[in-house]
């Protein structure tokens, strides 16, 4: 693809990286504060220009979806003792979630696409929702919230998980995705 985003406020630019690749960008707002992105120009993948607008801003980019990117604040070197925990935890999560969703005849994941950040107190409760993007039916949303906020996980979260989680919920089946089975 041609790019030519010019180094500019780290949100402008991945706005302008949205408008031209049509991959969506998600992101914690806090989080793109005060940040600068680096000029991309020229003809690249949209995994090399976003690699090049990120250069610098202490961000990495993690794919959840084929045109969806999560964005994160890079982990530090001492954590890959601790991936594995959090991988498995991560799953807890997801395993949680959907079995909530898919107890509600209306909120079967399928038909619709959600990007959540959900926080955990130290019992493994979601203590708070936040949702990043729209079902785009507001009663829906408003449902989506209501059932995982009080969400127990069924394990208790490793003491220094990082918070807030991020999880998008994609529009397939359940024949292609095994959720609600």
């Amino acid at each position: 693809m041609e790019f030519d985003i010019p180094a500019q406020s780290l949100e402008d630019a991945l706005y302008a990286f949205d408008a031209t690749t049509g991959i969506e960008v998600i992101v914690d707002g806090h989080v793109t504060l005060g940040r600068k992105s680096t000029a991309v120009k020229g003809l690249l993948t949209p995994a090399e220009a976003l690699r090049i607008l990120l250069t610098g801003t202490g961000l990495d980019a993690r794919r959840v979806g084929a045109d969806a990117i999560t964005l994160s604040i890079d982990a530090p070197a001492a954590a890959p003792e601790n991936s594995a925990l959090y991988r498995d935890y991560s799953a807890f999560i997801q395993q949680a979630v959907l079995r909530a969703l898919c107890e509600e005849p209306d909120m079967r994941p399928g038909a619709y696409r959600i990007a959540l950040q959900l926080r955990l107190d130290s019992s493994g409760i979601v203590s708070s929702i936040d949702l990043l993007g729209s079902t785009g039916d507001p009663q829906r949303d408003l449902r989506v919230s209501e059932v995982l906020r009080g969400l127990s996980i069924g394990a208790l979260p490793p003491p220094d998980l990082p918070q807030p989680i991020v999880m998008v919920i994609l529009p397939r089946s359940s024949q292609d995705s095994g959720d609600c089975r």
